[in-house]
């Protein structure tokens, strides 16, 4: 079995909240504390009943329920972290909208510091992994729904940048409105410069792939439906954009039918990079170890397909070259 440490640049916290965490809170929420572990289970992890990226994303409701005090945030994000640490994880990119965790009253500036005080906690308890933030804005209706708070979100990451937030994305239902409206949004983030990674091609088609390389995304979450243009494939080759593959989402997503139909042997072929990650963990009910697992019995990925793809997961990473070093080093020790 792939023994590497790993790295997870596509992982989403409200996804990840590990699920004893979660039912904790559940026991002081009102509309959720009268649920059997059995009951919060189906609540938070999706299952046969799952046919789309709108089934799918259904499951956010409850985590979302009960990320909304600074405790929760807190202590949330320092589970997760201390799940990823005892997974073998050397590097994390753990991405949030902060937008999404105003309902009790916190400012959006709020919960990003609260996440970064948890972060720079965790550092301390858990110095063998490394872990930034990708700040999400919101597709959740046409782009005037969540225009200004989609604002605030790319001047606090521009506010944060380097401070342990690395990059913004884009992500949540896509397709309810054309990519092409949040051009404004994209071109404000460039004029800070700020890196981006961009949810495109998942539920949607290869032109959104296409317009988020034109918005300057130097990574692509999920990128599936590129296999369905040449033209898109040639672009991600060309400029070396890699994916943010997340093969067992977009299996229960239904955006591939199944583990052994999914595109990833094809774009490995054709030569664009690929990185393997969660997307949400206990949503998804998986971790890195079972996506390595699946890739193996289902893509007949050997050790060093594996491997290969976690060095590209270096390499895109939103770091420094000296911290990309600093993490090369780490893994070629592992395998003297």
């Amino acid at each position: 079995m792939f023994t590497h440490k790993k790295i997870d640049l596509h992982l989403h916290f409200d996804g990840s909240l590990p699920l004893a965490y979660a039912y904790t809170l559940a026991k002081q929420h009102p509309s959720l504390q009268k649920l059997d572990e059995k009951a919060f289970q189906k609540r938070m992890q999706v299952d046969a009943d799952c046919h789309s990226l709108y089934d799918y994303l259904a499951r956010f409701d409850t985590p979302l329920a009960l990320l909304q005090t600074p405790e929760a945030l807190y202590f949330g994000m320092c589970a997760c972290i201390e799940n990823l640490a005892n997974q073998g994880l050397i590097y994390a990119e753990i991405r949030f909208a902060p937008q999404q965790h105003t309902r009790g009253g916190l400012s959006q500036q709020r919960v990003v510091e609260i996440l970064l005080q948890a972060r720079k906690d965790c550092a301390l308890r858990f110095s063998q992994l490394k872990v930034n933030f990708i700040l999400c804005m919101m597709v959740l209706g046409e782009e005037s729904l969540t225009h200004q708070a989609n604002v605030e979100t790319v001047h606090l990451c521009h506010r944060y940048l380097k401070d342990g937030v690395v990059a913004l994305d884009l992500a949540g239902a896509e397709g309810l409105a054309p990519m092409i409206d949040f051009k404004q949004l994209f071109a404000l983030a460039r004029s800070y410069q700020i890196p981006l990674t961009i949810h495109a091609g998942e539920s949607y088609g290869p032109e959104n792939i296409k317009t988020a390389i034109a918005f300057g995304a130097s990574r692509i979450g999920h990128g599936t439906s590129a296999l369905q243009d040449e033209e898109v494939m040639a672009l991600l080759r060309d400029q070396q954009i890699p994916l943010e593959v997340c093969i067992t989402s977009n299996v229960q997503c239904e955006v591939t039918a199944s583990y052994e139909a999914h595109p990833i042997h094809q774009y490995l072929s054709y030569g664009i990079p690929i990185t393997i990650n969660t997307d949400n963990m206990t949503i998804s009910h998986t971790d890195l170890d079972k996506e390595y697992a699946y890739l193996i019995k289902y893509q007949n990925f050997q050790e060093e397909d594996l491997a290969a793809c976690l060095s590209t997961s270096l390499q895109a990473a939103f770091l420094s070259e000296h911290e990309k070093n600093e993490l090369r080093n780490l893994l070629q020790k592992e395998s003297l």
